[in-house]
């Protein structure tokens, strides 16, 4: 698999980016996707000097009057993109490049005030990027950034949705996301389970993804106790469309979009996404049966919004809605979810400030079986179905100001939860009973601030904290502060510390809803108390214009850790319980890096090595000492995007995954793994992109789950389709 690395970074890029007639420059400005970026600067520079400016148009293309010298280079810059510097010469395309570690901003933990410091342990994931990936889900993409695990290492284009917690650096124990996953500042976390529905977005749609790793509790309140993931779609300032249609392994066909424009102080944007698979097997061949069935789904997601910019206030309305059916591997383990949501924000200038108010409800219908199959697999008869709806709802506004040598961000919100679980068992003989908790509900309060003061030029201090008062099984109030210090020692190296106390509630997935995988059965348990993160990390980030590397360590301590915890193992059933543990400590090392040896090809690197176990459990003495399951030992990868003007764009990706355990008791092994995705992408006309892309090129088989029966991973696959980009 290395081999290809190598072949691809070997590979001759040459041409040239600029076309030059009559002493006149002109081109087009794109990224590695081909869509195209407006708002460059360009300059034209001879001898030292610049000579000549312009800014590229909304369609990528600009046009510089004058004579050009000979020997004339020409300079590009755009936010979020490395800066280019070319010899002038025959192609009329430039390509732009994701920027380097060291000029990455992100605003996702300050909700919206100033950026995050540069040292901070944030990854960003641009729509170039994606879209030039061989990845078929956005979960798959986001394999690539250290340390982002899954309950489960199935793709999401497979798995029951329930099985789609998001785990970063090792707090983990249970299903359960303990990372906020936002798009637009709307929570894709499922309010009920805690769970990730990845399909809500269209991928079409996506302007960029922000990771940022540590708790954000002070700010993010219970369900950032690892992170924050922001999914953010582009917006509708200029007029733009982009379409993606591509079909291919497993019967799968998928098309998504996103229109969106301006009219006067009006701005209207849509988006939207439909994908059939008919799956993968998510058996092992030699354990099938003839009860087993592809996994397939098939969903349809969308959105649409209106706004209004007045100048000094701004207000938008948005409306969303998801469906999905999927098969579970068997003929008759099936679930559906469908969602609808309405949300409205409202902004504008206040005591010197700006601030935000938003609204917005859901409602859920949630329904899945489950089934009991017979040893040889040959006959599988149902043992239950579940049926929850339910209704969501949130409000909260905050302020946010900038002071000479002070940004402040201060802010309230409040949410709501309500669900009714129904689940009727199937006996091997009787008739079948059912059982419904009514009216389960969960209430939320909170207040919020943070302050981050410049006490120096080179030297930044950060403060926040956030008060939280839960309403469920019982009322517990919650103080989650966090202070964190930055030294940038010079323009290319900084240094941050940080230290927080967080915590997350239980969900009422957890509570009441007991499930059952395989010959596993787990439990609810009404009675589980909240978690309690105590986080210390130090960061170190340093490079150059050409390369860079940041160097994170961490030490979380994750108190009353919620697990599900073995109680009895027959040959036939093995029961679970969702339980508090005493404690769960977690410590590692996050190491990323990018330099770009050729002005056309980038190459990043990333390294995370966790140390995850159960610690001080008198109340569970099998586990003390044992690994959390579901957290690898080590997540490491590289890769690669190369383009050559005017033939192609080729990225390649290399993942390895350290083993882990699927149980509490370290006895069902998963076995370490490594996967490597190709793809190209080849222009037809400016606007249409050709695109190639083969996930998992080796066919490697990787352990899944052990339920105990071993279930695997997505097979090769191979998808070809086509992207268009107007203007």
């Amino acid at each position: 698999m290395f081999r290809m690395l190598t072949f691809v970074l070997a590979l001759s890029i040459g041409g040239s980016t600029l076309h030059a007639q009559n002493g006149a420059v002109a081109g087009v400005v794109m990224d590695a996707s081909g869509a195209p970026v407006a708002g460059a600067t360009i300059s034209i520079e001879a001898g030292g000097k610049e000579i000549a400016t312009a800014k590229s148009g909304i369609d990528g293309r600009f046009s510089v009057e004058g004579s050009v010298p000979a020997g004339a280079t020409i300079r590009v810059r755009a936010d979020g993109f490395a800066e280019a510097l070319n010899p002038i010469a025959a192609a009329p395309r430039i390509v732009l490049h994701p920027r380097p570690l060291t000029e990455s901003v992100t605003v996702t933990a300050s909700r919206g005030a100033a950026g995050v410091d540069t040292a901070a342990s944030a990854s960003i994931v641009s729509s170039a990027e994606l879209l030039s990936s061989a990845a078929g889900a956005i979960d798959d993409a986001l394999r690539n950034t250290p340390g982002f695990s899954l309950f489960r290492r199935s793709s999401s284009r497979v798995a029951n949705p329930t099985t789609q917690g998001v785990t970063l650096r090792g707090v983990s124990g249970s299903g359960a996301s303990r990372t906020l996953v936002v798009a637009d500042g709307l929570a894709l976390n499922d309010p009920f389970g805690s769970w990730v529905y990845w399909n809500r977005v269209p991928v079409a749609a996506i302007d960029r993804i922000e990771v940022v790793r540590g708790a954000t509790g002070d700010l993010y309140g219970a369900d950032a106790l690892g992170g924050v993931i922001q999914v953010l779609t582009l917006d509708a300032s200029r007029p733009r469309l982009r379409a993606l249609f591509d079909g291919g392994s497993q019967e799968t066909a998928r098309a998504s979009a996103f229109g969106g424009r301006r009219f006067g102080t009006w701005l209207v944007s849509a988006g939207g996404e439909f994908q059939n698979t008919a799956g993968a097997y998510i058996v092992e061949q030699a354990a099938r049966g003839t009860v087993d069935t592809r996994a397939d789904s098939d969903y349809r997601s969308g959105f649409a919004s209106a706004g209004h910019d007045g100048g000094t206030w701004r207000a938008t309305a948005r409306v969303n809605g998801a469906s999905e059916d999927r098969g579970n591997g068997t003929v008759a383990q099936v679930n559906q979810t469908d969602w609808r949501q309405v949300a409205g924000d409202v902004s504008g200038a206040a005591a010197g400030g700006f601030w935000t108010a938003r609204i917005s409800g859901a409602t859920q219908d949630y329904f899945q079986t489950f089934s009991a199959v017979a040893a040889g697999r040959a006959t599988e008869r149902l043992a239950s179905d579940q049926t929850i709806p339910g209704s969501f709802m949130s409000a909260g506004g905050q302020w946010v100001r900038t002071f000479r040598r002070a940004d402040v961000v201060a802010g309230v919100e409040g949410r709501r939860t309500s669900a009714d679980v129904t689940e009727v068992v199937y006996p091997v003989s009787g008739s079948p009973t059912s059982t419904t908790l009514a009216d389960l509900h969960e209430n939320s309060f909170s207040g919020f601030g943070r302050i981050r003061l410049s006490l120096r030029d080179d030297l930044s201090l950060v403060v926040g904290a956030r008060g939280d008062r839960w309403e469920s099984t019982e009322t517990n109030s919650f103080f989650s502060p966090r202070v964190s210090l930055t030294w940038r020692a010079t323009e290319r190296a900084s240094l941050q510390v940080s230290a927080s106390r967080a915590y997350r509630t239980p969900t009422l997935n957890e509570l009441y809803r007991p499930f059952r995988v395989g010959n596993v059965l787990t439990t609810a348990n009404a009675r589980l108390e909240p978690e309690r993160l105590t986080s210390l990390e130090g960061g170190m980030l340093v490079g150059s214009r050409r390369a860079s590397v940041r160097v994170t360590a961490f030490h979380n301590t994750l108190d009353d850790a919620i697990s599900n915890v073995t109680l009895s193992t027959t040959p036939a059933l093995i029961t679970r319980q969702r339980q508090n543990t005493d404690q769960v400590g977690a410590s590692g090392v996050e190491i990323e890096g990018d330099v770009r040896p050729l002005p056309r090809v980038t190459v990043n690197a990333f390294a995370s090595f966790t140390s995850s176990h159960f610690k001080d459990t008198p109340a569970q003495p099998a586990l003390d000492g044992n690994r959390i399951p579901q957290v690898p030992r080590y997540h490491v990868g590289a890769g690669v995007i190369a383009e050559a003007p005017g033939v192609a764009t080729i990225s390649a990706q290399v993942r390895v995954v350290g083993a882990q355990f699927d149980d509490d008791l370290n006895t069902l092994t998963l076995n370490d793994y490594a996967v490597v995705d190709v793809a190209a992408t080849r222009p037809i006309t400016r606007s249409v992109h050709a695109f190639l892309g083969v996930e998992n090129l080796f066919d490697a088989e990787y352990d899944v789950a052990r339920t105990p029966l071993r279930s695997i991973g997505w097979p090769r696959s191979v998808r070809a389709g086509v992207r268009v980009f107007v203007p």
